[in-house]
């Protein structure tokens, strides 16, 4: 599915007289990875007034999909977090909606997020990108050590704040995949999400990851 933008007539917030530019409503950062830079760099949605040259950022509405993450993320405008409770509602109706319509190609397993404004979906893609370095340096690191590399299910991964790849367990019980985990940082990787993980795989009742 193609990311979407359309025409839109905004007013700068310094009073200057409106004027229509291109606003991104729908991003889709598998299909557009330069558009993820630009909400990581801050320049999504982002407009200078041909009036008095200053920059500002759209404060509406739109949709963030990374299907290689499993991450959908609903914005809202930022001047209407008072109405989150009609939002959420609202959210999961487009969600079913989307989900039998749009996403039906895309075979959307994983649930939505939400965030207001622009700078908490940096915030939300920041993780996701630096979960995604850490992860590779641990499936790095097992992979030297001689284990087989288990890819988790990204949203599982983030519900549990664990790394996306570890060391497949011999016998694939939470207390196999913890002890791989403490091996490979007792190779001297340092990584707050693996010894998250260990610490959770070691817990009481504790049960393994969903893997891929």
């Amino acid at each position: 599915m193609k990311s979407v933008k359309f025409s839109e007539v905004l007013t700068c917030p310094h009073g200057c007289e409106p004027f229509e530019a291109d606003r991104w409503s729908f991003v889709n950062a598998t299909q557009n990875p330069e558009l993820k830079d630009a909400v990581l760099g801050g320049e999504l949605n982002l407009f200078c007034c041909p009036q008095c040259n200053s920059f500002f950022h759209g404060d509406t509405d739109l949709i963030y999909l990374d299907e290689q993450s499993a991450l959908l993320v609903f914005v809202f405008s930022d001047k209407n977090r008072k109405n989150k409770k009609e939002l959420l509602s609202k959210m999961e109706q487009d969600y079913a909606l989307l989900k039998d319509s749009l996403f039906k190609q895309i075979k959307l397993d994983f649930g939505p997020m939400y965030v207001f404004g622009l700078e908490e979906l940096k915030n939300v893609v920041l993780r996701e990108q630096e979960r995604t370095d850490e992860s590779e340096a641990i499936a790095a690191a097992a992979a030297a050590l001689g284990f087989k590399v288990a890819r988790l299910s990204p949203q599982w991964a983030r519900e549990h704040e664990s790394p996306l790849y570890v060391a497949a367990g011999v016998d694939g019980t939470a207390g196999g995949y913890a002890a791989a985990a403490q091996k490979v940082l007792q190779s001297g990787l340092k990584s707050p999400l693996l010894a998250h993980f260990a610490k959770l795989m070691e817990g009481e009742g504790a049960k393994p990851p969903e893997v891929l």
